[in-house]
């Protein structure tokens, strides 16, 4: 007898929201290409100093000629499967003759950029701002629209055609501006990009070895309650939800109302943390904290929640050394998950080599001092000492 269940063929994971080319896409659409490419460039250059952008679009002209055998006899790209890498001092170009390229190749390029900006005429996008051009009518392509956000109105345009008024449910609700009215426009990108912004989600990290203590450092108590607890209603006050990090033997003494996340890549230590909670939910950043930190306190996490820039891959604090980025207090933006991934297939297994090595928001802790971890048994008498006197 054949069984009716469906068989899972894979483990199923949590899939981040993303679309062809990534997490926050806005496509315009409904007028020429060359009004969308004068949009583009108008946002881009009023609003790149606050997020970081890119525009996706088509230029058929070389490609075609390279199709028919001419083009620059310069081009590497007439040969077939040949990438070519320059570096332009200010800017580097990556060029890559091939037939085909995945949407999965296409959110790794566009990874680093915080929103992406796409001629929708040509490609699909998350998003859209719907030009209303009697030139450009859009009867036959509705079915490009699929959440629309705004709407503008092409020079002497006063109307919404009724194809479009049917297709959209909601058109009502939705911004309407004239094209010109740039300010409106560039105020319209900034609303959109304050509602996409990640959630915050927290992550006490609690699945160390505790080797040098020996007894687990989650379950200390420096603040009248396990530190557990404690560093969990730090994070309370800033994140949408708090889980504890944890390994599989820590996971079997919680109860069912315990919000914990058990780690999904075994002895790998915090790095195994941060992408276990990101296999979790792809979607939100994730503010981690370590649990050997008596010390830690609102002044600090104020500063970094006031100072969080969702257009890096992360924001953290320098050391307590004041030499290199500390990874155990830190919020990951959802671009980090596959960086950290990258970082694994590569050899490396720490997060402050992520941190080093990418583009980050690099603070300047207001106390230093409240960075400091303790690991042995010593060093915890010496802090209950410390924060009596406080």
């Amino acid at each position: 007898m054949i069984s009716k269940d469906k068989h899972q063929k894979h483990v199923p994971l949590a899939k981040p929201s993303l679309g062809d080319y990534g997490r926050i896409e806005l496509g315009f659409l409904g007028t020429s290409c060359s009004t969308i490419q004068k949009l583009a460039q108008q946002i881009i250059q009023h609003l790149s100093a606050s997020y970081k952008m890119a525009y996706v679009d088509a230029d058929h002209k070389e490609g075609d000629e390279l199709l028919a055998g001419g083009g620059s006899e310069d081009s590497l790209m007439q040969f077939a499967d040949v990438a070519e890498l320059r570096d332009k001092i200010v800017f580097k170009r990556l060029d890559r003759r091939q037939e085909q390229v995945s949407v999965f190749e296409q959110r790794e390029w566009l990874n680093n950029q915080e929103l992406v900006l796409i001629n929708a005429n040509h490609f699909k996008a998350k998003d859209q701002v719907l030009v209303i051009d009697p030139k450009k009518p859009m009867d036959k392509k509705l079915a490009k629209l699929t959440r629309v956000r705004l709407l503008l109105l092409q020079e002497g345009q006063t109307t919404i055609p009724d194809c479009i008024k049917t297709h959209i449910p909601n058109w009502e609700e939705l911004p309407v501006l004239k094209i010109g009215e740039t300010d409106k426009i560039f105020s319209f990108v900034n609303e959109f990009m304050e509602e996409s912004r990640p959630p915050l989600n927290g992550l006490v990290l609690i699945g160390g070895k505790s080797s040098r203590m020996n007894r687990d450092k989650s379950d200390l108590t420096y603040h009248e309650k396990s530190q557990k607890d404690h560093v969990s209603e730090l994070l309370t006050t800033y994140c949408k939800a708090v889980y504890l990090s944890c390994n599989s033997d820590q996971d079997l003494n919680f109860d069912a109302s315990q919000l914990t996340i058990t780690d999904k890549l075994i002895g790998m230590g915090p790095m195994g943390g941060l992408i276990s909670a990101f296999m979790e939910n792809p979607d939100v950043a994730w503010l981690s904290v370590a649990c050997d930190l008596p010390f830690l306190s609102h002044k600090t996490l104020d500063f970094l929640i006031s100072n969080r820039n969702p257009s890096k891959l992360a924001t953290c604090f320098l050391d307590s050394e004041g030499k290199f980025p500390e990874p155990l207090v830190t919020i990951w933006e959802p671009r980090a998950y596959p960086v950290l991934f990258r970082y694994l297939s590569q050899g490396y297994s720490c997060p402050r080599k992520v941190l080093i090595n990418s583009d980050v928001a690099l603070l300047q802790a207001p106390d230093k001092e409240e960075f400091q971890n303790i690991n042995d048994p010593a060093s915890y008498e010496e802090a209950l000492k410390v924060l009596k006197n406080q």
